[in-house]
């Protein structure tokens, strides 16, 4: 794929997944999810426990490690089938993610702009500002369309 390709992807996934942005202010609460729909549903450890198969010690060691960020996305999709609700699992950027490349980018074309710039100003052909954008976004382009194999190295 090239970037065009990669272009029209990113666009059709910043489509689908900026319905999902409200949830960016939807917050976990702090005793998790589990625990949290559980005690909303009157449903007691034991009660969850049989409904998902397991011993009741292993809901409460759900529940904490759920809370914890340290549960396996197989646990969550069966206790939330247990609970009568579905589990979703998804990722919501904070931003769409063509800008998340045009970035990246930036930073590349700013570190090559300024070691040439260095050396022009060594030699006394310094670029202007206004040259300085021209030629910045110049190079955004053509990095994104280059699309160098480091180009997320840090």
């Amino acid at each position: 794929m090239d970037y065009w390709d990669n272009k029209l992807i990113r666009k059709q996934l910043d489509k689908k997944l900026s319905q999902l942005k409200p949830l960016l202010n939807l917050p976990v609460p702090k005793e998790g999810w589990i625990r949290t729909i559980r005690k909303a549903l009157g449903m007691t450890t034991y009660d969850l426990a049989n409904e998902v198969g397991v011993d009741q010690s292993r809901i409460s060691r759900i529940e904490a490690s759920e809370a914890k960020g340290e549960i396996k996305l197989s646990t969550l999709e069966k206790v939330a089938d247990s609970l009568g609700v579905k589990f979703v699992y998804g990722f919501v950027p904070k931003q769409d993610l063509e800008d998340i490349v045009r970035e990246q980018a930036k930073k590349i074309a700013k570190k090559r702009l300024d070691r040439v710039d260095h050396s022009m100003k060594l030699e006394l052909q310094g670029l202007s500002d206004k040259e300085k954008e021209e030629e910045l976004n110049d190079l955004i382009e053509k990095i994104l369309v280059e699309e160098p194999k480091n180009f997320w190295d840090k």
